[in-house]
């Protein structure tokens, strides 16, 4: 079948209020590009983080009022109003652009428009990032054509009440990663080593309190046995941005060798990873996606609170393979600190170890996940 006749198919990506679960997607539009011509629009949630992710990106975004399974609980009749109209919404929609098919990205934000294109009988394709299931996809499970998985290990339950459903196609895929950040983990291997010394800090793409705070105590207690010249990135996040920073005005004051790059959120990370020598972050499956495709020595601090502790079960498998360090979140700070500066002292005076990890992380990349991703897409098309 010639490529004319994929042309001009719209393909809509379900899903969002995280970079996690949206840069996936965004790395699958940007290969299917290179294999067709697609109208692609996602389609998620209200965040600003959201929309500010896929506007930098170029792509069409439409906003639904969906709402979290948290607030089943706690507003009940919110949630379902809330959800109802985005249902509506989402068949309104589909009907209008009729598209090719429709990938679930994860999140509560893909769950009305999954439900919407089951309804309409459009194909339906997952992407799983975690080693757990989201709570998202395992309900939506039974309803798509094909699921694309990250880990070989992960394993969704496909029996309820009794009931045999729908035993969709699964793919080990690994999770897609943007073509630049594959592009960057190569000139890494080549670049030039900087005398300077770089951690690069993330919360992910909402940013966390507690990782804030940690590697501020982390920097304060051992800023005297960190190699200087020093540079620090660090994305705090909105709430955390203003404290962060005044703080390290302090610590600049302190140690004049100190550099200091603090944001709320980077739109793109690319710059900063190619020069990074450590990297400080929560578990979030895309996070560890890009960092194997970097080989980028990781201390991870796993979410204390992540759904299913998806987050903890992420590190421990990267941690378990010698490819990151993993520091859990303790209820006292002071202790969490405590184990953090002896992981990042351990890999930034030791080479050796950072150069095994990062041999080790690499190992666990998967460069060509999205064109993968792709090609199944186009495939499903086709058929």
């Amino acid at each position: 079948m010639t490529e004319s006749i994929l042309r001009k198919k719209t393909i809509v990506f379900a899903g969002g209020g995280t970079g996690g679960h949206l840069l996936p997607g965004i790395a699958v539009a940007e290969q299917l590009a290179s294999l067709g011509e697609f109208q692609t629009i996602f389609v998620g949630s209200n965040r600003i983080v959201e929309q500010q992710i896929i506007e930098n990106s170029g792509y069409q975004h439409l906003s639904l009022p969906s709402s979290s399974t948290s607030d089943l609980k706690r507003a009940p009749f919110r949630f379902l109003w809330h959800n109802g109209r985005a249902f509506l919404q989402a068949i309104r929609f589909l009907r209008t652009k009729i598209p090719s098919v429709v990938i679930g990205l994860g999140g509560f934000a893909s769950v009305p428009v999954i439900l919407a294109a089951s309804w309409l009988k459009i194909p339906i394709v997952l992407l799983e990032q975690n080693i757990i299931p989201g709570r998202a996809n395992q309900f939506l499970f039974s309803r798509a054509s094909l699921v694309c998985i990250s880990f070989s290990e992960t394993e969704f339950k496909c029996k309820r009440s009794g009931v045999n459903h729908n035993q969709p196609r699964v793919v080990l895929t690994g999770n897609p990663v943007r073509q630049q950040i594959v592009n960057a983990g190569i000139q890494k291997g080549t670049a030039e080593k900087s005398t300077e010394t770089s951690i690069l800090i993330l919360g992910g793409s909402q940013g966390a309190t507690a990782v804030n705070d940690v590697v501020l105590s982390l920097l304060k207690q051992t800023g005297d046995d960190l190699p200087m010249p020093l540079h620090v990135i660090h994305q705090t996040g909105e709430a955390g941005y203003a404290c962060v920073n005044v703080t390290y005005e302090w610590m600049r004051k302190q140690w004049p060798q100190l550099r200091v790059t603090v944001q709320p959120f980077f739109d793109d990370l690319t710059e900063w990873y190619t020069h990074t020598d450590l990297i400080i972050s929560r578990a979030g499956a895309t996070t560890l996606a890009e960092i194997a495709c970097l080989g980028i020595p990781t201390v991870l601090i796993p979410f204390p609170n992540s759904i299913r502790d998806h987050q903890l079960i992420n590190a421990r498998f990267y941690a378990e393979r010698g490819a990151a360090f993993l520091v859990e979140q303790a209820p006292d700070s002071n202790v969490t600190a405590q184990l953090l500066s002896k992981a990042v002292l351990d890999l930034l005076n030791g080479p050796e170890e950072r150069s095994s990890m990062s041999q080790k992380v690499h190992e666990l990349a998967y460069p060509q996940a999205a064109h993968r991703v792709a090609e199944e897409l186009v495939e499903l098309i086709r058929d």
